[in-house]
């Protein structure tokens, strides 16, 4: 899959029916990284889309924390 962007996080993820949407950005991306580390888990997410959807989400952490 091409992961490029927050967005596409969102769409694979609700691939596995997975829906997170806080009203809090930074709560929501916290989210998503948990629960793509489960997905990865239990084998149903291949590493290469874990690793990249986790870089995008750790990027974005980092805009909104400073």
């Amino acid at each position: 899959m091409n992961i490029k962007s927050v967005h596409d996080v969102r769409q694979l993820l609700l691939r596995f029916h997975s829906v997170i949407y806080t009203q809090d950005r930074l709560t929501d991306l916290i989210l998503m990284e948990d629960e793509l580390s489960m997905l990865q888990q239990s084998g149903l997410l291949e590493r290469e889309d874990y690793y990249a959807c986790k870089r995008i989400l750790q990027v974005e952490q980092r805009k909104l924390e400073k």
